[in-house]
């Protein structure tokens, strides 16, 4: 994280806002980097570990995982190996 200057006349509560807003703003951009990588996965629709395809679960917007995901009475092929890549794009 940046060190922020202080001006003379701040307080240190003021400070403090700035900083947690710094800190926010980073924070931001690297889950916004993440979300932009799992798009162009998504985009593909190929699974990045066991190359299976990828499907998206309803139950919470933006979640995607592999088909192979989960138990075997929740996975596209229960004969083969479960799979445990998962992604957020929202």
């Amino acid at each position: 994280m940046a060190t922020i200057t202080k001006p003379p006349n701040m307080s240190p509560r003021a400070v403090a806002m700035r900083e947690r807003k710094a800190a926010h703003e980073e924070t931001k951009r690297e889950l916004d980097a993440i979300c932009a990588k799992n798009r162009t996965i998504v985009a593909a629709g190929c699974c990045p570990q066991c190359s299976s395809k990828i499907k998206r679960n309803s139950s919470i917007a933006g979640w995607w995982q592999c088909e192979q995901y989960g138990s075997e009475s929740f996975r596209a092929r229960p004969s083969e190996p479960h799979c445990s890549w998962q992604c957020f794009t929202e």
